[in-house]
């Protein structure tokens, strides 16, 4: 692979020197798309930050989903970040098969929220809303 296609899909988590040590394990989840850290606080329990890079394909993107909801990650509290390249809501445009490919990502998405017990900030009465989008990431096409 060159190294513009092997530039073209990576992610990085950056954590502040004095939070390094709390970092009890991490790991690639999948080799430039998802990769994760976990931290251990005294008091509060551990805390795992997944970070996604995820693929712009609707199939890969299911795949990518899949693949992380079938990590074993034990920890208290999951946060789950990055590029996800995924909306909950459905577009009414495409073909018959774009719509198709768009629920199978929906459904791992789904699957995978729900095994994490995820939510999107944006839904929750205490997160502090500056617009009327109807969730984290917004287009402009919904």
């Amino acid at each position: 692979m060159g190294r513009s296609q092997r530039m073209s899909a990576d992610t990085a988590i950056l954590v502040d020197k004095a939070i390094a040590p709390l970092i009890t394990a991490h790991g690639t989840l999948i080799e430039g798309r998802a990769q994760f850290i976990t931290l251990q606080s005294p008091d509060n329990g551990t805390l795992t930050i997944i970070n996604v890079y995820a693929p712009q394909s609707s199939n890969d993107r299911a795949l990518l989903w899949r693949r992380i909801n079938q990590v074993d990650l034990i920890s208290d509290y999951i946060i789950l970040g990055g590029d996800c390249n995924h909306h909950e809501v459905t577009d009414r445009r495409g073909t018959a098969v774009e719509k198709q490919m768009h629920k199978r990502d929906s459904a791992s998405w789904h699957h995978m929220t729900l095994r994490y017990g995820l939510t999107d900030v944006w839904r929750l009465d205490s997160f502090r809303k500056l617009t009327k989008k109807a969730f984290t990431y917004d287009n402009g096409r919904t």
